[in-house]
């Protein structure tokens, strides 16, 4: 059985109940006009800055909300450790991940200080996990753009939404909805570079959804793979040399992110002393990782439920848990690469496709088919009886998004989308800068590796 996780090193700092939401930007912060203003001045800026001489040889990465989470993180380590021969930049505006990366032996820079200026304006390549804002729209002009994208859509994306306030931002029809998209939401008009995608399959279905905005789409496995597969292996490893093991069970339950009001814990999970008894009953324990734009609550200590911080990076846990618990979140494709059970608990789903996605990539009810609990009575059930521990993925639906076979290793992974990116960059910038250095070989737009 595989070895567990430290479930009580995933307690919250701040409080044992909560999982603090991540912070804003402070343009939220903004009365409406002062938005539109502040994106007027940001194209500006982003124009001004394509005059900078840039440099395919200099990289900046940042990702979602200032934290150092998801696909660029673990890009950027492996640069950093792998690839002297560029110089790397994490960017930050939040000065407690700066410290971190630097701790850790790895350059950063907050967005706005002399050093992230700078980095930036002279960066022929920024990475990111949603939109260029993730690094620094204004300071990006000419850059190759190299969207990482943070997930796996099941639900819909990018133009193919069509309900929820996102729906005015990729469909503007008012006037002031077409002045926010212009001026607010810019970012999310600005054509990428490269679009990652798992697999060829995958990349056709997010090409659509991205339309004109994916210039090219990058295939290879997801960096933030990395951590998850080496936790994997250690965990067989770990499993082998021990032999039996008596230690709880433990579970992941990571819901997706919902249109406002968003997740409701309370509503997830109504009846926890019923909770805490199953997961008693079966020697087992349950850590609770809401979406990185949440804000989650227990209502008391709770003996078997953990709540992990919400801008904790959920890769650093699925590779050492021994099932996951979802609803319509990419997380079930990383389980599904790691070969780990997949229980679907869709208590909303009428609501969710109302309100958040009307369609799914994935024929849903196919999806699920034997191995969801549509009702919290029937989650309880499934993990009192432990029957969750039988229940595999769809394996059809894994190959058509990883690829049918085992596929490389995820360092000779991370180098080969090195060095796609290394081609785009050399041919806009030149290759001077990087004398006699090897990249992987380019496969934009080609198979999966």
């Amino acid at each position: 059985m595989p070895a567990r996780p430290d479930v009580a090193a995933t307690r919250v700092a701040l409080s044992p109940l909560t999982a603090p939401a991540v912070r804003k930007s402070p343009l939220g912060l903004l009365a409406p006009g002062g938005r539109v203003l502040v994106g007027l001045i940001q194209r500006m800026l982003r124009t001004l800055s394509r005059v900078v001489p840039r440099r395919a040889d200099r990289w900046v990465f940042a990702s979602r909300a200032d934290a150092y989470v998801d696909n660029p993180r673990f890009l950027f380590e492996h640069v950093a450790d792998h690839h002297h021969e560029i110089s790397a930049v994490w960017v930050s505006g939040d000065d407690a991940v700066v410290d971190r990366v630097r701790g850790e032996g790895r350059s950063a820079a907050r967005r706005w200080s002399i050093s992230g200026i700078w980095s930036t304006l002279r960066a022929g390549v920024a990475v990111y996990a949603f939109d260029v804002a993730d690094v620094n729209v204004a300071l990006t002009g000419g850059t190759v753009g190299v969207n990482l994208y943070h997930g796996i859509p099941l639900k819909q994306i990018e133009n193919d939404i069509t309900v929820g306030s996102a729906r005015r931002i990729y469909h503007p029809r008012t006037l002031a909805d077409r002045l926010r998209a212009a001026t607010v939401y810019y970012p999310r008009s600005i054509p990428n570079d490269l679009v990652l995608a798992p697999s060829a399959q995958v990349a056709q279905a997010m090409q659509r959804a991205f339309g004109a905005r994916a210039r090219h789409m990058m295939v290879g496995r997801p960096p933030r793979m990395t951590v998850s597969v080496a936790d994997r292996a250690a965990v067989a490893a770990e499993g082998a040399d021990r032999g039996g093991d008596d230690h709880p069970a433990v579970l992941l339950y990571a819901p997706t992110w919902r249109v406002p009001p968003g997740f409701d814990l309370a509503e997830a999970l109504p009846d926890l002393e019923a909770l805490e008894s199953a997961l008693s009953d079966a020697n087992t324990r349950l850590l609770i990782k809401a979406h990185l734009y949440d804000k989650v609550m227990l209502p008391r200590l709770l003996d078997r439920v953990e709540l992990v911080p919400n801008e904790a990076e959920i890769n650093e846990l699925i590779g050492r848990v021994d099932g996951v618990i979802t609803d319509y979140s990419s997380v079930m494709f990383d389980a599904a690469l790691l070969r780990i059970p997949v229980v679907f608990y869709p208590f909303d789903l009428a609501d969710y496709v109302r309100a958040s996605s009307t369609s799914f990539a994935f024929d849903y009810e196919s999806l699920v088919k034997g191995h969801v609990a549509r009702t919290y009575a029937e989650l309880v059930d499934v993990i009192h009886s432990g029957a969750w521990r039988t229940w595999t993925f769809p394996p059809e639906v894994r190959d058509q998004v990883w690829g049918e076979g085992p596929g490389p290793a995820m360092v000779d992974s991370n180098s080969d989308l090195v060095g796609q990116i290394t081609n785009v960059a050399t041919s806009r910038f030149g290759p001077a800068r990087f004398g006699r250095a090897r990249f992987g070989r380019a496969r934009v737009g080609g198979s999966a590796p």
